[in-house]
């Protein structure tokens, strides 16, 4: 047993190092992977024509508040010119703000780069009020003109939210339950994430140092807190450039913890143990009893069995009168296989039964993807989806079909003042109104935050898509009953108008709906506003 206890401690303990290793390994290149699309994203931006311009800040604004909507853990895009004022940024922070003392401004006039992990120094104040304080990553990247003139520094703030999102996504329930964590150190061995009393503080251990070696793997140690955990780790960016950063990501257990199956199977060797003497004490005793021709009957019966265990039925087992014990055995090997074919039946009837209701949540939680959690309307993927749908449809039919991009006015304030319990009520209140006021043929979703569209179809033209866009403005306007009391916002509606005859790009379509939106948003909220006439005819 002690041999059984070795080898078993042994085994789980190499395979409890496997897992937290491959967790590392599984952590560290989500990581690398978002870094990577910050930096091809500083790319794209800098070599779009939009951002060389040196004309209206708001069209390049635009430009980057549309790409910020698709990328939510970007926290603040902006574009710094050569003399270090901010010439435009999402939200219009930092605009006219000098920057030159910040190190992205610098090290992104030569080359894509990633700054580290760091506090958030002047944008703390100005961006939306958070639990935890703000923390970004910078990747930041010059512009230039085709003669190589620098023309300015285009920087992306990624929020340190999303490396917390990443870990809650790996960390399944029962991996928490049995206290594995994933902690992410900087190369100066500050802890940037896992547990709460460890944040923003140095520690050294074996597997820190092995980490920031370039190696990989687990090892069992002794941290701080006194316990002895099993610990994954690996290094972030290895074999990459100045755009790359050197973090070390440890997933540790506690060696209890890590072992339990070791125990287990102790338990599960015991009863084996116990079983397999039964067993030879029973042979012995045939043996002595020199039983060797029923013996040789049922072992040959047996392994007719063990060739074909498809087929096996009772009745192939031979009936052995000679005595009672042959007997006895005969007719227990007989109900053995009955009952083993009667489980084998509930064993597939159950596996089929299990198949169907997997099938089914499948279908639910593909279902829920494309639904809004809140508001229970259709989210961004399902629009992404159904729009170039919608716009083929109207190219077959020869009937217009409308985009109405919806932002909720006065929506803040409530959420503000009554709290977000009521702020959510009044969501799922406005969303419900939105797909009570289009018909069947027509779609209502929610992008995020207080931002729906809605998209019509079969329209006769402009005329009848602002009409109907009025009828819900209405509608939308009528107070709303939440629990501290009735409540009254509005609502501005941008509407983008898609001919059948013209190119059929989703994209475009929902932007210029968004566009018109803004318009509504500057002429003074509460109202319908259409795409310019410029850019009707720009997109025909």
């Amino acid at each position: 047993m002690s041999l059984a206890d070795h080898f078993a401690i042994r085994h789980a303990s190499e395979e409890a190092g496997l897992r937290l290793e491959q967790l590392s390994w599984q952590m560290r290149d989500s990581l690398d992977r978002t870094l990577d699309q910050a930096v091809r994203d500083v790319s794209l931006l800098s070599t779009l024509s939009e951002t060389h311009t040196r004309g209206d800040p708001t069209k390049i604004r635009q430009v980057l508040e549309n790409f910020q909507r698709r990328f939510p853990d970007y926290a603040w895009i902006g574009i710094a010119k050569p003399d270090g004022r901010v010439l435009a940024a999402t939200g219009g922070l930092l605009e006219n703000r000098d920057v030159m003392a910040r190190p992205w401004f610098h090290a992104g006039q030569q080359a894509v780069i990633a700054e580290d992990y760091h506090p958030a120094v002047m944008l703390g104040s100005l961006l939306p009020h958070a639990s935890d304080p703000w923390r970004f990553v910078d990747v930041a990247g010059p512009i230039r003109d085709a003669d190589g003139t620098l023309r300015g520094v285009l920087a992306i703030h990624l929020s340190w939210k999303w490396a917390r999102t990443l870990a809650n996504g790996l960390l399944t329930p029962a991996l928490r339950g049995y206290g594995a964590e994933i902690i992410v150190v900087r190369r100066d061995g500050i802890v940037l994430l896992g547990p709460e009393a460890m944040l923003e503080k140095p520690i050294a251990t074996e597997s820190l140092r092995r980490a920031f070696e370039g190696g990989t793997g687990a090892v069992k140690e002794h941290w701080p807190d006194g316990r002895t955990y099993l610990t994954g780790y690996s290094q972030t960016g290895r074999g990459r450039d100045r755009a790359g950063l050197r973090w070390a990501v440890l997933v540790r257990q506690t060696e209890a913890a890590a072992l339990a199956s070791a125990h287990d199977f102790e338990r599960r060797t015991l009863w084996l143990c116990l079983g397999l003497g039964f067993v030879l004490a029973a042979v012995a005793a045939l043996l002595a009893r020199r039983l060797v021709a029923p013996l040789k009957m049922l072992s040959g019966a047996i392994e007719d069995l063990a060739h074909a265990p498809a087929h096996a039925t009772a009745d192939r087992i031979p009936q052995v009168n000679s005595f009672h014990e042959a007997r006895v055995l005969s007719d227990a090997m007989r109900d053995l296989v009955a009952s083993e074919r009667t489980h084998r039946a509930a064993l597939e009837h159950m596996n089929a039964q299990l198949e169907e209701t997997v099938a089914a949540r499948t279908a639910e939680l593909r279902e829920m993807l494309m639904r809004d959690v809140l508001t229970g309307l259709p989210n961004r993927r399902a629009l992404m989806q159904a729009l170039p749908e919608a716009l083929a449809r109207a190219a077959r039919v020869g009937r217009p079909c409308a985009v109405l991009f919806i932002d909720m006015d006065g929506f803040k304030q409530v959420n503000d003042t009554r709290g977000h319990e009521e702020g959510d009520d009044l969501l799922r209140q406005f969303g419900t109104r939105l797909l009570n006021g289009i018909r069947e043929t027509d779609m209502a979703a929610r992008l995020a935050g207080d931002e729906f569209v809605v998209v019509l179809e079969l329209l006769n033209d402009a005329r009848d898509a602002e009409n109907k866009a009025h009828v819900l403005l209405d509608q939308l306007a009528r107070p709303y009953r939440l629990a501290g009391g009735s409540a009254q916002v509005g609502a501005s509606i941008g509407v983008a108008l898609q001919l059948p005859h013209e190119l059929q790009d989703p994209v475009r379509l929902l932007a210029r709906a968004d566009q018109a939106m803004y318009e509504a948003k500057r002429k003074g909220k509460g109202r319908v506003a259409l795409v310019a006439e410029a850019l009707e005819r720009e997109a025909s």
